[in-house]
């Protein structure tokens, strides 16, 4: 069962990592924007970042 739950968390831990990739390059494309269309999606995708790193930093601390 210990198992099963590390390999759990391992794979949303790697979910994670990859939403992480997908929002730092949404984040990239988003410059092209103009810019009060820039600012709106720039805040959401920073929300977006810090809550993915949040569960990362809570998964990681669950494993340890």
């Amino acid at each position: 069962m210990i198992r099963n739950e590390g390999l759990i968390a391992e794979s949303q831990l790697s979910e994670l990592r990859n939403m992480r990739v997908l929002l730092e390059e949404a984040r990239v494309l988003a410059r092209d924007l103009a810019y009060h269309r820039r600012a709106r999606v720039e805040a959401v995708l920073g929300r977006a970042l810090d809550e993915v790193d949040r569960q990362i930093e809570d998964l990681r601390r669950d494993q340890g």
